[in-house]
């Protein structure tokens, strides 16, 4: 996504999902945990993961198995977490987010991590071309998928 404004949250998720975030963004070279969830909105957000319908809420006794993580989203991303809230009742952003991440966790990383998606074109977005750089270093010229002017489903 290009660079904009981008908009802090604080979401309760399980250890185990902060634990997977934290080792993806090790394996998958990314400067932040928030990367990594921001790269798991974008791919389900586009359609290249399938998130649950049914959203998952937190009960009081799972509470002590969770941790408090601050995160950012872009404007577009909020607007798209906020549209899931709306249609699932009494959803939280916390909740569309341990949905979104839950789904990434069970698909392939490749998928998740391996392709640029860009609501703009890849030249004129920063962000995009370090990724293209990174995954052409990782995965040669070859391997990187890019998915350009890119709109949230």
């Amino acid at each position: 996504m290009s660079s904009s404004k981008k908009h802090t949250l604080s979401i309760d998720l399980p250890t185990e999902m902060v634990n997977w975030l934290d080792s993806s963004m090790k394996s998958q070279s990314l400067p932040s945990v928030k990367k990594a969830v921001r790269c798991c909105v974008n791919c389900v957000a586009t359609g290249d993961v399938e998130m649950s319908k049914e959203i998952h809420y937190v009960t009081v006794d799972q509470q002590a198995n969770h941790q408090e993580l601050s995160i950012e989203l872009a404007t577009e991303q909020l607007e798209w977490v906020d549209s899931i809230c709306s249609t699932s009742k009494g959803s939280s952003r916390s909740d569309v987010i341990r949905s979104v991440i839950e789904a990434c966790m069970k698909a392939d990383a490749d998928v998740v991590f391996g392709v640029i998606r860009c609501k703009s074109k890849v030249t004129v977005c920063k962000g995009a071309q370090d990724a293209v750089d990174s995954l052409t270093e990782r995965y040669g010229a070859d391997g990187v998928k890019i998915k350009e002017n890119i709109e949230f489903k």
